[in-house]
């Protein structure tokens, strides 16, 4: 016992040495790491860039990131992505600052950004298509799904350039439900619904994993007392799905009968008041819509999401050289849906006034 405790108090004696010494430093040498942050989407005339710094000091971090030149380079970054079919660059798309003024109340300073935006550039292609109105609408793709993207961020003197590079995701169909302008849905509790789409490829060829997010919206307007037309939508479901084989076609199923609890539960106001002064409410369409994280965004969500272990310690994922963050892309599609009368007659036995 009393060589025990010799020990203990010869480990006392040299950490009070050593603390007597040197104070202890809980912050290291400061190191410019650039963050960067931006996803591309064909559909997108602009494409925005987020670039920052890290930052650290002997203060409190939270104050110092209400700080704009905390995390804010002084100057202005030289940013460009240039477009390549095969080895070939095909076109430079270049960037400017910007300020975004509406970004919400967090840990970083608000509501004013700095952000990297490009500038005009020209369309790749227009694509016309037939809504179930019957009115023919165009969509205008701004950047080719063949063509992969580098991204370089310079220095004004040169003594640093972060780069990266993606591929797009190539357009896919939603086949299911198919070519009817009309969705039925019935308030039965064995009534189901199938959402099917083909599997879309990167021009990267890899046969990684996809991430998917299938939601379907609800748009429609309501009619009030003194004749004022509001404009409304309801997101009555929305999955997140990973499918853990590679597969050709991707299907979801959903019972119908919650989508009549949704609305039955969501679309009257909580206010009999409010509620009262409604005297009609008309269906517009529904959203099928599928968006779609390519493999780099894929690795990057899963990694980030939220942790359910008692580990909660993430590793860094990123595909930036000499950086850290994510260049990467996405892809979205919509298919658009009438009701059909039979349901909407069915909404209105549960009383939610809707007009045929």
């Amino acid at each position: 016992m009393k060589k025990a405790y010799n020990i203990i108090l010869l480990l006392a004696i040299i950490v009070t040495i050593i603390s007597c010494k040197k104070d202890f430093k809980t912050t290291s040498d400061y190191e410019d790491i650039t963050i960067v942050y931006a996803l591309l989407d064909q559909h997108d005339n602009n494409i925005y860039i987020k670039i920052n710094k890290a930052f650290l000091g002997e203060g409190d971090a939270l104050i110092m990131a209400q700080q704009p030149d905390s995390s804010n380079y002084p100057e202005k970054l030289i940013v460009k992505i240039d477009e390549y079919n095969g080895n070939n660059k095909v076109r430079t798309i270049e960037f400017d600052t910007t300020t975004l003024y509406n970004k919400e109340q967090g840990i970083f300073y608000y509501p004013n950004q700095p952000i990297y935006m490009s500038k005009l550039t020209n369309w790749h292609d227009i694509i016309y298509y037939i809504r179930p109105e019957g009115d023919t609408i165009f969509d205008t793709i701004w950047l080719n799904q063949d063509h992969k993207y580098k991204l370089s961020i310079l220095y004004p003197d040169t003594s640093k350039k972060i780069t990266s590079e993606t591929y797009l995701i190539h357009d896919f169909t939603i086949t299911k439900p198919g070519y009817s302008k009309i969705i039925k849905f019935t308030n039965d509790p064995d009534a189901t619904t199938t959402i099917r789409w083909n599997k879309p490829s990167s021009n990267g060829g890899t046969d990684l994993l996809y991430r998917y997010e299938l939601s379907m919206v609800l748009n429609y307007q309501e009619l009030s007392l003194d004749q004022d037309t509001i404009q409304r939508s309801l997101t009555y479901f929305s999955v997140t799905l990973t499918p853990n084989e590679n597969l050709d076609e991707i299907s979801y199923n959903f019972h119908d009968q919650n989508f009549f609890t949704s609305c039955e539960s969501r679309i009257p106001y909580s206010d009999p008041q409010q509620e009262a002064n409604v005297i009609g409410r008309y269906s517009q369409f529904i959203e099928i819509i599928v968006a779609v994280a390519n493999e780099d965004y894929t690795l990057y969500l899963e990694v980030y999401e939220p942790s359910t272990s008692i580990v909660q310690e993430k590793p860094v994922y990123t595909n930036i050289e000499n950086g850290i963050g994510l260049f990467s892309s996405r892809y979205k599609k919509i298919k658009i849906k009438k009701l059909h009368a039979e349901t909407i007659a069915e909404m209105n036995d549960l009383g939610l006034k809707f007009v045929y």
